[in-house]
């Protein structure tokens, strides 16, 4: 074994040193080590020659490393002794530091017993060259290989700890780089001869960071300022950009002033530093309050809404209880679910939702959704995070919601038609719900049809072309209004189906199927129109067997004049022109009660003017009541029945009468006079064939009108002018009639 390494450990805790000391004879036998406490000074033990290094602590309480480094090399006398740092902090500032104050050896020391090898392998590296007695020995220096001149970085001890640093070590004179180290070297992308024998500073720099980052080496080293950090932009040999911070300080070693410094690439933090930017904008510019407590429930952040919602300003709030905000009930509940959740595995429940009310400054209450979840750290709790909502404004849309789904199902139960709520699945309409009106016209309670294909339930046999093609055409997105056949429990019943759709281009498709029982109506018309082709028949037999006969008497009163001057001549023409008139109105009348299979658009403008020029324009005045619109309608019928009402209102009303039309909203319109108008009590025989007020009238006039309205499907009624005379309003049935 060769000679023994004398070491000195100081530490602030005396077990500590200990700790330290036997961990190095135990692994290094020539290794002899003595302890001391740094508050109680170790002068006696350095006056002597049996301490070759000295290994201090820096990160224990009462204990400053660099500190005591400066008492050994100016109080204890002995500036030459090895100096070992050793300590579990980290940093570009503590590093820059020690080069500065001249440790010999930085070794980081870690729970692992690993750092004691390495700090006896560092402490045996220092002691081993000693040619000299102790007290005799200086520091060696050699000449720079690559300028031939004594340099600082030619301490050897120096030059040791820059080695083996893991940040950039350089040493910079004039703008020229005197010394690199490995990582600094590696960190711009260059060799080290690179870096020395061919560039300088200002080639690694950005060129918009060359101007401050030359004067800051200047006034660094003319001794001028004070600030040792700077940053910048690199620019690395394959001309990436990279944030640089640089920790340097003046030294004066060898005669000659130069920076030494530390250079870190911080770009991974300025990446970090931009997003955390970006995410703190993103989080104070959200629309939701963004919080976070602490352990004690007390406010550590609150984003620019939450201060713009609540009230208070971010000085008033920070620190302060969540109390501020909340009532008793509220921080119990949270206080509950926070409890939830740390008693729950992690992985399957991380936050929880509830409800709170959130009183602002000047105490207003305001219903909010609270999302929390939990800090922890080791399983601690150390307070929670979350994100608050006001739902105010989503209660009262909800609100609004509840009560438009109530009318909405108040007026879908109310309907007086069979209606179906159903939703298309494979092609086929399935029963969601049904109405009252439908379990009494089809016989069906909703309990046994929910959930089934409606065409299963109600199609008729044969039928499944037709509403194969209808169903089709709803999944396309469109609507049906068709008349249809269904069976119900009591037998086929006709219909008239109507479409409406809650979704649009969605799937699946939602919607509501509404039958109006046509049935009755069916069969009236049916009877209609066999009485009207019976009517039209008979019309067409009387017609051809009274014209002859007519015709024949005509002529025979037109000898009896040339022959004979009598007054009963002329009561016979006036009584062979009624008859002529009759013969007319039945012919018009058979022609009129026809249902109307095929209405076009007609502009009810256009036959009202020309209808009124055929039967009143010289007895009396029209009057048209705002814009009239287009109908669908058999244009010739219909100009019919405005000349048999323009007649009635002649035949009936003082000369000079005026006649009024106008709309009845969008499905009808109506006629009326200033004439004397038609008793209640009479109103209801006013379309009875025969009946007439006037003197020469057929009784047939409002019949033809009556006859014109059914087969279009429409409903007439008569009711009070304006100024009292008669009112007659035609229009289409209502669906809920």
């Amino acid at each position: 074994m060769g000679e023994s390494i004398g070491v000195l450990v100081v530490d602030g805790d005396p077990t500590d040193a200990t700790a330290t000391a036997r961990s190095l004879e135990r692994i290094d036998g020539s290794i002899s080590a003595v302890t001391a406490v740094a508050s109680e000074g170790f002068s006696d033990v350095l006056s002597g020659e049996e301490i070759d290094c000295l290994v201090c602590a820096h990160d224990r309480p009462g204990i400053d490393g660099l500190g005591i480094l400066e008492r050994v090399r100016r109080d204890y006398g002995r500036p030459e002794l090895p100096f070992v740092l050793f300590t579990a902090a980290e940093s570009t500032e503590l590093l820059s530091r020690a080069i500065t104050a001249g440790v010999s050896e930085y070794v980081k020391r870690t729970p692992e017993q690993d750092c004691y090898r390495e700090l006896a392998d560092r402490i045996r590296a220092l002691a081993v060259d000693r040619p000299a007695p102790r007290a005799q020995r200086q520091t060696r220096k050699v000449p720079s290989p690559t300028t031939g001149k004594l340099s600082p970085m030619d301490d050897i001890d120096l030059r040791r700890l820059a080695e083996s640093n893991l940040i950039g070590v350089f040493l910079v004179q004039n703008l020229g780089f005197e010394y690199v180290n490995e990582e600094l070297a590696e960190i711009l992308g260059y060799s080290r001869t690179e870096l020395l024998n061919e560039l300088s500073v200002p080639d690694i720099v950005y060129e918009a960071d060359r101007p401050h980052l030359i004067e800051h080496l200047q006034r660094r080293e003319w001794n001028l300022i004070d600030d040792s950090l700077h940053t910048f932009r690199g620019v690395r040999k394959d001309g990436t950009l990279i944030h640089v911070e640089v920790r340097s300080d003046r030294i004066d070693a060898t005669g000659t002033p130069a920076v030494l410094g530390l250079l870190t690439d911080v770009t991974p933090r300025k990446r970090r530093e931009k997003e955390l930017s970006r995410y703190r904008s993103l989080v104070n510019t959200a629309g939701d309050i963004v919080y976070a407590l602490d352990a004690d429930g007390r406010f550590t952040f609150v984003n620019d809404m939450g201060l713009h919602l609540t009230g208070y300003p971010r000085e008033e709030i920070i620190g302060q209880h969540v109390s501020l905000v909340l009532d008793e009930q509220a921080i119990d509940d949270g206080k509950a679910h926070i409890q939830e959740l740390l008693d729950s595995d992690a992985k399957t429940q991380m936050s929880k939702s509830y409800e709170i009310a959130l009183t602002t400054a000047d105490g207003t209450t305001i219903p909010c959704e609270a999302n929390i979840t939990l800090l922890t750290h080791n399983r601690e709790f150390n307070g929670t995070v979350g994100v608050v909502r006001d739902i105010s404004k989503q209660q009262e849309l909800e609100a609004e919601i509840r009560d438009e789904r109530d009318q909405f199902a108040a007026l879908f139960e109310n309907i007086t038609d069979p209606t179906v709520q159903y939703i298309m699945k494979d092609g086929s309409p399935r029963v969601e719900a049904v109405n009252t009106a439908f379990e009494e016209v089809f016989g069906y309670p909703q309990e046994e049809i929910l959930g089934r294909s409606l065409d299963a339930v109600i199609l008729p046999s044969g039928q499944d072309a037709k509403a194969n093609a209808l169903n089709e055409h709803i999944t396309r997105g469109g609507q049906i209004e068709v008349e249809v056949t269904r069976q119900t429990k009591d037998g086929l019943r006709t219909f008239r189906l109507s479409t409406a759709q809650i979704s649009v281009d969605t799937d699946p498709i939602r919607g509501y199927a509404i039958y109006r029982d046509m049935t009755e109506r069916k069969r009236r018309q049916d009877e209609l129109e066999r009485q009207n082709k019976q009517l039209e028949e008979f019309a067409s037999v009387v017609s051809h067997d009274l014209r002859q006969p007519l015709g024949i008497a005509s002529g025979k009163l037109s000898i009896a004049r040339e022959q004979h001057d009598s007054r009963h001549l002329g009561d016979i023409d006036d009584a062979l022109q009624r008859m002529e008139s009759l013969i007319e109105n039945v012919l018009t009348l058979a022609r009129q009660g026809k249902i109307v299979s095929t209405p076009t658009p007609t502009s009810l403008s256009s036959i009202v003017q020309k209808a009124w020029e055929i039967a009143g324009s010289e007895s009396g005045d029209l009057v048209v009541e705002g814009p009239l619109a287009e109908i669908d309608a058999d244009s010739q019928r219909l100009q019919e029945l405005f000349e048999n009402l323009f007649r009635n209102a002649i035949e009936h009303c003082h000369p000079g009468v005026t006649v009024t039309v106008g709309m009845l909203g969008s499905n009808g319109f109506y006629v009326e006079d200033d004439g004397p108008g038609i008793p209640p009590e009479k109103r209801d025989h006013v379309f009875d064939r025969g009946y007439s007020t006037a003197e020469n009238g057929t009784g047939l006039g409002l019949v033809i009108v009556q006859t014109i309205v059914e087969a279009h499907g429409w409903e007439i009624d008569v009711t009070d002018g304006t100024t009292g005379g008669a009112r007659f309003e035609i229009k289409e049935p209502s669906p809920f009639d």
